[in-house]
Parts: C-alpha cells; sequence; structure tokens
C-alpha cells in the first residue's frame, strides 16, 4: 500500500498514523500519531501549530477545557510503553486540533495528536529511511494513512483509483454527525429562519393596518384636496418601502454580525475551523424579496385607504 501510495503523484500529502489511549491529566483521551511521508502533516489546527518534537502535542478543543490546559502550558501524560508497561511524561500543548471521528477519536473537539517518537518511543527521523522506519511501526501498531490529493479530475481519479484497489481499508470522508444531526435530522436551523419570517411578516402586516387605521386624519385632507385613489394607494406602499429598507439597511449588517459569533462560538464548541462564508448573491436576494414581501402585503391596507371616501374620513375625525 505504501509504494502505491507513493508512486501516485497526484497525492500532495501522506501521513502515516496510529491510534490508541493516553491518559492526560488523569483522563483518558483518545491519541493519534502522525509521520509526514510527503508534504506536511495531514492535521487541520485551529490554534497553534503542529508537534514537531517528541515531547510537544496538540489538543482539540473539549480536551484542551477537560484537562484545563491552554496552548504553551504543560500537562501529564501517560502512554503505553513497550513490553506492556506505561511510561509517564510531561508534554508542552503546541496546538489545538480537529480530530477526526473516523480515525481514532470520539469526536471532532476531542482527542490528543503527539508525533510518532512522542505517542511510541519509535523515533523515525527524516531521510531515506524513514518510510522503512513508519511501515514497521505500522506493522507493529496496526496504523493507517491519511492522504490528500491534489484538487481537480486527477486528484478525484487517484482517490478513486485506491479506493478500488483497497476496498476494504478505504475510508472516505463523511459528514461529521454532529453537523449532520444539528443541520439535517433537526432542522433546526430552517425551522428557526421560519419562524422569524412568520413573526417578521406578521408584525409588518400590523404595522401597515395600524397606520392605515391612524393616519385617517392625513388621508382624509388629501383625498379632499385631489387626491386619487392611485395616489392614496402609492403613499402606502411608499411607507411600506421605507420600511422594509430601514429593516433591510439595519438587519443585514446586524445578522451577518450575530451570525458570525454565533456560529464562531457553535464552531468553537465543536472543535472545528469556524470559517465563516457569506453568500453576496443570497443577501442581495433576501433583500429584494424582503421588498417585494412588504409590497405584496400592503395591497390590502392600500385599497382599503384608496376606496375609503373623503366624507367618511373627515366625519370621523
Amino acid at each position: 500500500m505504501l509504494t502505491s501510495l507513493d508512486r501516485t503523484r497526484a497525492l500532495t500529502g501522506i501521513t502515516a498514523g496510529v491510534s490508541g489511549d493516553v491518559t492526560i491529566e488523569g483522563r483518558t483521551v483518545d491519541a493519534l500519531a502522525g509521520q509526514s511521508i510527503r508534504g506536511g502533516l495531514l492535521v487541520t489546527t485551529n490554534g497553534g501549530r503542529s508537534p514537531t518534537t517528541n515531547n510537544e502535542v496538540i489538543l482539540g478543543r473539549t480536551t484542551l477545557r477537560q484537562v484545563g490546559a491552554s496552548i504553551g502550558s504543560t500537562v501529564r501524560v501517560t502512554a503505553p510503553g513497550a513490553g506492556g508497561r506505561t511510561r509517564t511524561g510531561s508534554y508542552r500543548v503546541v496546538g489545538t486540533a480537529v480530530t477526526s471521528t473516523g480515525f481514532g477519536t470520539a469526536g471532532l473537539g476531542s482527542g490528543a495528536i503527539f508525533t510518532l517518537d512522542g505517542l511510541l518511543g519509535t523515533r523515525c527521523p527524516p531521510g531515506p529511511q524513514v518510510q522503512a522506519c513508519v511501515l514497521r511501526t505500522l506493522v507493529a501498531t496496526g496504523g493507517s494513512f491519511l492522504v490528500k490529493a491534489e484538487p481537480g479530475p486527477a486528484g478525484r481519479a487517484a482517490l478513486a483509483r485506491l479506493t478500488r484497489a483497497y476496498p476494504s481499508e478505504a475510508y472516505l470522508p463523511a459528514p461529521p454527525t454532529n453537523l449532520v444531526n444539528f443541520g439535517q435530522a433537526v432542522n433546526f436551523p430552517l425551522l428557526f429562519g421560519l419562524v422569524l419570517i412568520l413573526f417578521g411578516v406578521a408584525t409588518l402586516l400590523h404595522v401597515l393596518v395600524v397606520s392605515v387605521v391612524r393616519r385617517r386624519r392625513e388621508v382624509g385632507p388629501l383625498k379632499a384636496l385631489g387626491f386619487v385613489r392611485r395616489q392614496v394607494a402609492l403613499s402606502v406602499a411608499w411607507q411600506t418601502t421605507t420600511v422594509a429598507l430601514v429593516g433591510i439597511v439595519v438587519g443585514v449588517p446586524l445578522g451577518i454580525v450575530v451570525g458570525r459569533w454565533v456560529w464562531g462560538a457553535f464552531a468553537d464548541g465543536l472543535g472545528v475551523v469556524p470559517v465563516t462564508v457569506i453568500a453576496g448573491w443570497t443577501i442581495v436576494a433576501v433583500a429584494v424579496g424582503a421588498l417585494l414581501v412588504a409590497n405584496l402585503l400592503a395591497v390590502g391596507p392600500a385599497l382599503v385607504a384608496a376606496r375609503s371616501r373623503p366624507a367618511s374620513l373627515l366625519k370621523a375625525e
């Protein structure tokens, strides 16, 4: 397998890895250890850097909080040693990482990542013999390879070819269950958005109806002075458009800021990288849709105001 991977030029990164359990500050933690064969160590960090020496470790955000550590602090780690014995040492936390649930860890923010030497006491220094050393380590510990392919058709073809060649060993990335359950099974974002839309529509409709009723004092003299039905209806439409524009100008930037903050807090709790993607065309579509919906809601109150008779409006005052 290693020979096949090494001959696949479309792979930009190859990392050998093993997994096991360690004890960090008295808490049992799923641990990974990696050794880069091509490219950098295939570990996603969301703070600090990857471990480079045998006395360094990176932790998932959840594990970092559980053991009461921070980047730069030192933790006591008990790891398996030779002959069934255990060894305990001090490790410096150099970063936080996003750990894979499909590679021996319990969750996105749980786990610890070491170098091979740091976890197993097996040193594989860079050089011509690194592959042979890593291969002996993987055979002895039942390890695996993590690979990263270049973007585009060549990379996809390489991954497909490797999956066919090693069907029982291949593991393709899948959406983490933490996010699938939150975004699909529960449908919380969609339901929450629909509830907000419903309340917004109801509020705007209430404002329009109340405004038409309370502004009878203004509509009556305007119609008496010569306002036709079309002009009365347009005044209600302009009022609706103004309210909607104020909501868009204030709500869109505020929504982006609050959305980034909420997603950052949610991603930090999961232990993932809080990348925020803002689609400009989506925001424009929402803004245009809000104006259209607002004016559709204004049709009813506008017709009521336009059909009112000046005599009845003035008499009411």
